[in-house]
């Protein structure tokens, strides 16, 4: 009987310690061509896969929606994406509109630089919801417009976009120097660096540009990314319960096999 209750007693306490955090993750990349299919021709192939495989890992999940509302990178465009998602066992499904209402069955949003609410894509991932979103596109203007845009979500979750583009003729070859990737493709763009002191992202690849040398953030994450389900610090207090209840449980069943 003393250990049925034992049991009972203990399951509660540490099932609450494997319960994960309800957000999900965030990528923000600061250009929309990097998932393209300009990104599978050479020289950036197999940086590109290598990127799109680490994004699946990342993610998870089977269902992925890809928002083709730029005229940029539209739906065409993104096929190549799409086909290397699909060998990742990932379904992917395009849509030119988005609310989290209409993205709760995906496991994963891909945005590709069009006009977006920021605040629809929070609500998204703070519902556990995955996303990743692509600045650079200067559907807002200017690098500053579109900075001034995004950035206050960015900073929830420890992120910040750079208000200038990286120019060049054409798109160019960003030799990556931290990161899941050996290089991306680049077509103007801005930075999306860790904010200074931040517990919750993580420079997710960070690359450089000839012939400046210039190392810049390219791709930034938030910090689910980083780690996996951590207890906080009211459940590391409900597990130490949890503990002490189950070792006098024990400690008592023991006196009574022993005097029994």
């Amino acid at each position: 009987m003393r250990k049925s209750i034992v049991n009972l007693l203990a399951v509660p306490l540490l099932a609450g310690v494997a319960c994960p955090a309800v957000a999900g993750t965030l990528v923000a990349s600061g250009d929309e061509w990097q998932l393209s299919n300009d990104a599978y021709a050479d020289p950036y192939q197999t940086g590109t896969q290598q990127f799109v495989t680490s994004l699946a890992a990342t993610f998870g999940g089977s269902n992925y929606l890809f928002l083709s509302g730029n005229g940029n990178v539209p739906q065409a465009k993104l096929s190549s994406a799409a086909a290397q998602f699909a060998t990742l066992g990932k379904t992917v499904t395009f849509s030119t509109v988005f609310s989290p209402e209409m993205a709760l069955g995906y496991d994963a949003v891909f945005h590709f630089g069009q006009w977006i609410d920021p605040t629809a894509i929070k609500s998204y991932v703070d519902g556990g919801g995955n996303a990743y979103i692509s600045l650079g596109s200067g559907w807002y203007g200017t690098a500053g417009g579109e900075a001034a845009h995004w950035n206050p979500m960015l900073a929830t979750y420890g992120l910040v976009a750079g208000s200038s583009w990286f120019t060049a003729a054409g798109f160019v070859q960003a030799t990556v120097t931290v990161g899941p990737s050996s290089a991306l493709i680049w077509g103007y763009g801005q930075s999306i660096e860790k904010l200074p002191g931040s517990l919750t992202s993580q420079s997710y690849i960070r690359g450089k540009f000839s012939p400046t040398g210039e190392e810049i953030g390219l791709v930034g994450a938030s910090r689910a990314l980083l780690t996996s389900a951590v207890p906080e610090p009211a459940s590391w207090g409900l597990m130490i319960l949890g503990f002490a209840a189950v070792g006098a449980g024990l400690r008592r069943q023991r006196r009574v096999v022993s005097f029994g």
